[in-house]
């Protein structure tokens, strides 16, 4: 994308960087490419439905377009994709573009609106700016689609350069989570202790809940909302949110899958196309605000193919220097933060302990 990358902007890199060496598992297996399987055109039969699920609002909606595109191009088409977007209300002429990818072989996208489901917890939300509410959605995914024994969960800021369908077929097991280590907590010295001393789990298998494979079945015969339901009123986690709830509830029970299904610019170690599966722009590592985000051709890539190509450029272009003093603050207010619950005597595991997963 030329206009980007030769354009002058705001540089991310410089400030907030790494400060601790990964260590966890980075490539996957290499599957077979599907990029000319799909350019044949060819009519095979349908090895079956792949469900996926995504919770936006408008803010994000344009970059769910992005991920979509990825998805087409890279993932294999003897599947059909059943896609969900969990909202609470979002602008129809942005729906209109998403569901314009119905078009698509294999795709089949409805929106969904979970604001009577939201209203049930919402008492108990304590919802930073960083985040929205929209993060809490996945927690319902299990209980709103009987239908699915087993589904993925992508956060919308991602690109997908692998094939959707290879993640969906890893075998769970018994487990009721596939994610791969969270590297926005794995790459500094304060969230893995924030991990280690208030969620009381070991930080190397603390997963990034925005790449997840859920065993939907085992969600429901284990109660997993009645119990997600009662920790949210015992513990009011602030600093990860709903990615504690889950890596609580979970624990025990997490297949680690390699990080490049759930690669950041975050880290320090770069990873060449033909071994990442996923990119996913976390936090404040943003290629329509930044112009030095690792990773960022491939998210400019598939953004000129879609509809809101131009709404995105402009949002590239009108970011400032106020935007940049913002993720800043954004960066260093949540690392005050769990500091702070670092410091409470009253943190998590401190009062509670191991209460979930092997407690044995």
């Amino acid at each position: 994308m030329n206009q980007t990358k030769n354009e002058k902007g705001f540089n991310r890199l410089g400030w907030n960087e790494s400060d601790v060496p990964l260590t966890t598992p980075v490539k996957a297996d290499r599957g077979a490419s599907k990029a000319e399987e799909n350019k044949k055109g060819e009519v095979k039969a349908k090895k079956g439905v792949v469900p996926i699920f995504f919770a936006t609002d408008n803010k994000y909606l344009p970059f769910l377009a992005i991920t979509l595109e990825s998805i087409w191009e890279n993932s294999s088409h003897e599947y059909d994709y059943e896609m969900y977007v969990l909202n609470s209300g979002v602008d129809e002429d942005y729906k209109e573009k998403i569901l314009r990818y119905n078009e698509k072989e294999c795709f089949h996208i409805q929106f969904v609106d979970v604001t009577e489901k939201l209203k049930l917890i919402a008492a108990h939300l304590h919802i930073r700016d960083y985040y929205s509410q929209t993060t809490y959605f996945r927690v319902f995914i299990a209980e709103m689609f009987p239908q699915y024994d087993k589904a993925i969960y992508l956060d919308c800021d991602t690109v997908v350069l692998g094939d959707i369908s290879e993640l969906y077929n890893y075998d769970l097991g018994n487990n009721l989570i596939g994610g791969a280590p969270c590297e926005g907590v794995n790459s500094f010295n304060v969230y893995k202790r924030y991990v280690s001393e208030v969620d009381g789990l070991d930080a190397d298998y603390f997963f990034n809940a925005g790449v997840i494979l859920m065993n939907l079945k085992g969600f429901r015969e284990e109660g997993f909302y009645e119990q997600f339901a009662d920790l949210l009123k015992k513990y009011k986690f602030t600093v990860i949110q709903d990615e504690d709830y889950l890596n609580v509830l979970c624990q025990d029970r997490i297949l680690r899958l390699p990080r490049a299904w759930n690669k950041t610019p975050v880290a320090p170690d770069r990873l060449p196309r033909e071994d990442l599966r996923i990119v996913h722009y976390l936090m404040t590592w943003k290629p329509w605000n930044f112009s030095d985000i690792p990773y960022q051709e491939y998210f400019w890539e598939y953004a000129e193919k879609t509809e809101f190509y131009d709404l995105i450029l402009g949002m590239r272009k009108s970011f400032n220097e106020q935007g940049v003093e913002a993720a800043k603050n954004c960066e260093a207010s949540l690392k005050a933060l769990a500091q702070s619950e670092i410091d409470r005597a009253d943190g998590y595991f401190k009062v509670y302990g191991k209460r979930y997963g092997n407690v044995n």
